[in-house]
Order: structure tokens, then sequence, then C-alpha cells
């Protein structure tokens, strides 16, 4: 099977009845399996919205120990977001997404940082339109060399700006620059 996953809170922000809309739309697709995996407010009405669907599963919050198995059980990530929500703050479960080296479909306004950091590694769809992420995953789920391609490129833009090395060293630079005065 190839698997959509969206892992995380389930919450207002995420957009979730888009999630439940797309696997509705994309129940007769053979092999497609849509995994949400997480807890919140909003779980209770997308496990109403999915009841009748064949092609859905749900799994409560994993222990962090659990957290890499769960990401690479995926080969696409779904990041659904609301309008506007994209634009407040980065998720920090796409750091996670990035590093298991799958693509990522992310509801993101463009010109956001949402946006600038899932192209080219995965992609992107406007928030709240349903036939665009319906589009979005059922082309990676028909074309492994796509997932492939971007999941790498998820994988190299994690290794080389997300990793902790990389991360506390821009910080330490960060910190140098403001102590001398040059930032």
């Amino acid at each position: 099977d190839t698997v959509a996953l969206y892992s995380g809170t389930m919450g207002k922000k995420q957009g979730l009845e888009l999630l439940a809309a797309a696997a509705e739309r994309l129940q007769g697709l053979p092999g497609l399996v849509f995994v949400f995996c997480g807890n919140g407010p909003g779980r209770e009405q997308l496990e109403t919205s999915c009841r009748h669907l064949p092609n859905v599963r749900f799994l409560d919050l994993q222990p962090p120990e659990h957290l890499g198995a769960l990401l690479d059980m995926a080969d696409i990530h779904l990041l659904p977001q609301q309008a506007g929500a994209a634009d407040l703050v980065m998720p920090s479960k796409l750091t996670g997404m990035l590093a298991s080296g799958r693509p990522v479909v992310a509801t993101s306004a463009e010109g956001t940082e949402i946006a600038r950091v899932v192209r080219e590694r995965g992609v992107i769809v406007p928030p709240g339109d349903v036939d665009a992420l319906v589009g979005a995953i059922r082309e990676l789920a028909a074309d492994d060399n796509m997932r492939a391609r971007l999941g790498a490129n998820a994988r190299a833009y994690a290794e080389r700006h997300l990793s902790r090395d990389v991360v506390l060293a821009r910080f330490e630079k960060e910190l140098c620059e403001l102590v001398d005065g040059t930032g």
C-alpha cells in the first residue's frame, strides 16, 4: 500500500476536514491508505467523518521512541493548514517529515515560509482546495519516481539546514554577531 500520513495535533488550525474530504474522494484508488495519527479536539469529528471509509486508519499519538518508525511508514506526508495559519508559525513536525526522506503535501499560500521549504521537496496546494489536495495525493501515489526524487530532496534539505549541528552553529554565529555588534 501507499500510505498518506498525517501525524500530530488534531486541532482547528490544521484543516482536518480537508483530509476527510480527500480520503473520501480517493477511497476508490487501489492501494492508497490514509493514516491519521494523533489526538486533540478535532479527532472525534475527523473519526466521525471517516467512519465509513475503508481506506482510513487511526492511531493514537505515538511515544517519542516510535516517532522515527511512524514517519518512515509514510510514503506521503500530509501537512494541512487553515488559510492564514501557515503565515503564523513554521510547524515543528515539518522537520521530521523532511528528515524521513518522504515528500510532503502541504496546504499553504504561495510566498509563505512553508511553501518555500516544501517546494522541490513535495507539493504545495492552496489551503482549503480539496481538488488540488486530491490531485497532489493522486499524482504522488501513482509516481514512485517522483516520490523518490522529492523525498531525496527533502532528506538532503533536512541534513543541510535542519540537523542539530547546523542549527546550533547558525545560532552560535548569530549570538556572536549580536555580542560583537555586527548583527
